[in-house]
């Protein structure tokens, strides 16, 4: 077979040349790609990767055409790629041409251009772990937080620390002021709480008021800190349009020890959080 011109062809296509030493030089790529993608043919053709893409991106271009090279059959996949387009994600179909000997002398490429498609993708996954009323994450993100957190600590001997914190009042807010003047009660607690622990440590509504933080902090020492930095946040008073309304918070903490279960974390910070609740309400 002989080498196939792109030009002919009615998709987003490229070509791929291999040469005697190895190395790997576009020969190929037609108009309808040069539309979605920007490039140009004189900044494609003849030239490798290396020669106009950034350094990362020429790798991950090239690992995916010796892959096909390795493979010697057609090879599918989807790529996260700087063009002069923009960053976009691209679905490649890479086929391998062979000569009359059944050498591989051309990769022929299919493009596709599935940017819409991926980010519909991620709005939809972001909607699964997001809190609608807060914003940040929910309960069924706050688990897998939470496993992650403990392969880490079990792969690396660092423990963490997982906080829950409980609103005080917040039932006579919402049965007082109505359900929209709790949910923005709930958004100003979500706030106070994201500015009283570190950018790295995760935060989550698990329940009705009900508030989880996963802290690397690993000591007894630094958690009564956490502790008192975000019981500190909820010392103001939260206004809400014409309503200023004093909302406190009951936090408790657990250390996570190897032998812990998710659920024997949990069974332990709540302890703890109830037990701060009943010394405020004494």
């Amino acid at each position: 077979m002989s080498k196939i011109n792109v030009d002919s062809l009615a998709v987003p296509a490229f070509s791929v040349a291999i040469t005697d030493d190895g190395i790997l030089r576009y020969d190929g790529i037609n108009d309808i790609l040069c539309q979605i993608s920007g490039l140009t043919k004189a900044m494609f053709i003849g030239k490798t990767a290396a020669e106009f893409m950034s350094f990362e991106g020429a790798q991950a271009w090239e690992a995916n055409y010796r892959r096909c090279l390795a493979s010697g059959v057609m090879d599918e996949y989807e790529e996260l790629a700087e063009t002069p387009s923009g960053l976009r994600w691209w679905r490649t179909i890479l086929s391998p041409v062979v000569d009359e000997k059944g050498k591989i002398i051309q990769l022929l490429g299919l493009a596709a251009d599935i940017n819409d498609r991926k980010r519909k993708e991620s709005e939809l996954q972001s909607a699964v772990f997001i809190d609608a009323v807060t914003g940040i994450s929910n309960r069924r993100r706050f688990d897998l937080d939470l496993a992650a957190a403990m392969t880490r600590s079990m792969d690396s001997g660092t423990p963490f620390t997982l906080v829950l914190a409980d609103l005080d009042r917040f039932k006579a807010v919402n049965d007082t002021y109505g359900h929209g003047v709790g949910d923005e009660i709930l958004r100003h607690a979500a706030l106070r709480l994201r500015s009283g622990v570190r950018e790295k440590d995760r935060i989550a509504r698990v329940g009705g008021d009900e508030f989880a933080a996963i802290l690397s902090s690993a000591t007894d020492g630094a958690v009564a800190v956490a502790l008192d930095r975000i019981s500190r946040q909820f010392a103001e008073p939260i206004e809400v349009g014409q309503v200023c309304i004093r909302i406190g918070v009951s936090v408790g903490a657990a250390l996570w020890q190897p032998s812990m279960t998710a659920e024997a974390l949990r069974a332990a910070a709540d302890a703890a959080m109830y037990g701060a609740k009943r010394d405020r309400a004494a």
